[in-house]
């Protein structure tokens, strides 16, 4: 399991050109605190511990920060990984350093054109965004990711943008590029054929300036997710996964000694164990390791032998009315529901269905149903699926629906 996204609130500060969340999706107040808790455990339950889960929304940083930090607590507890998915804006340096005292473990970051941040035209001036949020974050020992939403706007400065997180690979744990998907409220709609995954690689070894070996490790269904990684030391980077025969022998090996694990490898406990078991094996792995340091020779000097890996993964989101079964029930991208993970892509073609849908608590009265139109908690389970909700005014619309309100008042004042 890659991940699994917490959803915490449906409000957001933007209005994205691309955006997931359905046209219902901010009259839904939000979940409670004790439901989210119960959602933790839920997702303990399926996956064990060191699974990644992504506290998001909405934009979860509009949520009290008592709520986060609560819920990164919780997380650690558990023994599992916490991540925040925010756009950034008001995750101050103060916020973050309370959130990382409190267990916080990644911190995602969503940049990109498809925002329409005032002030900004091409993805190369965001990077001044994308560096101040770096140094918020800067020495409080969070893993900073990057997300990044490639449409026919911005798909030419890919090389460009690549090299900037190159540039940065000593920072930057992950990048992450979703290419676009016709889902949610966004006013763009179907991807540019020539958006493919085969060219959103071979732009990312461009702005590198190395081959990178996307076929090296597998996240889930290869038509949804492509990954490989880099590692940096000094400002110059390599290529780790060149060897394909190798990292596939030592992954399945290390599937066997550490079985129980669910995929969530104690790395140098495993490798310690291949090295007893297979030690043929661990010598051909610690040859390899060597290649890598003499690759990075010149950076390594430069660095004081401190190496950084930064892992690079595109994600190929399908649109909402085009789901496939193979690909949906391979999903490693799932969402807390209240009947249990979701696929991803699943859950955002059916957003209102699941985010309106009574959610159980249990109290010292007996159990109640939660009520995200009203808020309120209720003896009964009152499904009417978000059909009641008050609509919103104009000045609170985004996505769709505000284009074509603007469009009807432009239209009305012409008459």
């Amino acid at each position: 399991m890659a991940c699994v996204s917490l959803e915490i609130t449906q409000r957001c500060n933007l209005d994205c050109t691309l955006c997931y969340l359905s046209d219902r999706a901010e009259m839904a107040k939000d979940v409670p605190l004790p439901i989210l808790l119960n959602r933790i455990g839920v997702i303990h339950d399926h996956y064990g511990a060191g699974t990644s889960i992504q506290i998001s929304g909405g934009d979860p940083t509009l949520r009290k920060i008592e709520d986060l930090e609560a819920l990164c607590r919780h997380i650690r507890l558990l023994g599992m990984r916490s991540c925040l998915m925010t756009n950034g804006i008001k995750a101050t340096r103060a916020m973050l350093s309370r959130l990382a005292a409190a267990g916080l473990d990644d911190l995602a970051l969503h940049v990109d054109l498809t925002q329409e941040r005032k002030g900004y035209t091409t993805e190369a001036s965001l990077n001044t965004v994308r560096v101040e949020y770096l140094r918020r974050a800067q020495g409080l020992g969070l893993r900073v990711l990057f997300n990044t939403t490639l449409y026919d706007g911005n798909i030419a400065e890919l090389p460009t943008l690549a090299r900037f997180f190159r540039d940065h690979a000593s920072e930057v744990a992950l990048a992450s590029f979703q290419m676009q998907a016709d889902t949610g409220r966004g006013v763009l709609r179907e991807r540019d054929a020539g958006i493919t995954q085969e060219r959103v690689m071979k732009a990312l070894s461009q702005g590198m300036g190395l081959a990178l070996d996307f076929d090296a490790m597998s996240v889930g269904h290869s038509l949804c997710n492509r990954y490989t990684s880099v590692l940096a030391a000094g400002g110059t980077v390599i290529s780790p996964l060149a060897n394909h025969a190798l990292i596939a022998e030592v992954i399945a090996v290390l599937e066997k000694i550490d079985a129980r694990s669910k995929g969530n490898l104690d790395a140098i406990h495993a490798l310690g164990r291949l090295a007893v078991r297979r030690p043929g094996l661990a010598a051909r792995l610690l040859l390899e390791v060597g290649r890598w340091a003499w690759g990075l020779r010149g950076g390594l000097w430069r660095s004081r032998g401190r190496v950084h890996r930064m892992s690079i993964l595109v994600h190929n989101f399908m649109d909402a009315t085009k789901l496939d079964r193979d690909r949906c029930e391979s999903c490693v991208f799932m969402v807390a529901t209240e009947d249990g993970p979701l696929s991803m892509c699943v859950h955002n073609a059916e957003r209102d269905a699941h985010i309106f849908a009574p959610a159980k608590l249990d109290t010292p009265e007996g159990p109640r149903w939660w009520n995200a139109e009203t808020g309120l908690l209720k003896a009964d389970q009152d499904d009417s699926g978000g059909k009641n909700v008050v609509p919103m005014p104009l000045k609170r619309l985004k996505g769709r629906d505000r284009a074509n309100a603007m469009r009807a008042r432009i239209a009305r004042k012409s008459r």
